[in-house]
């Protein structure tokens, strides 16, 4: 899976704010909306900023999965 897309899920599912995740890490909101929306490469300086920012290492980011709510069994 492109670790851009759990880097996109990370940032919804915690709710954090896309503005303020990309200032932490000195990256400028719009190269940030790029990366996560896949119009633009993450260069490996903004994986290490974005994980600091958001308090996370580079290897929960890879491993990083959507977490789901368990689906309800209808009978």
């Amino acid at each position: 899976m492109d670790i851009r897309l759990n880097l996109k899920s990370m940032i919804r599912d915690r709710g954090y704010i896309q503005a303020v995740i990309a200032n932490k890490a000195n990256m400028s909101p719009c190269k940030l909306s790029q990366v996560i929306n896949l119009e633009r490469r993450l260069e490996a300086n903004e994986m290490f900023a974005l994980c600091e920012a958001m308090n996370v290492t580079p290897m929960e980011l890879a491993e990083y999965k959507l977490k789901l709510p368990d689906k309800e069994v209808v009978k």
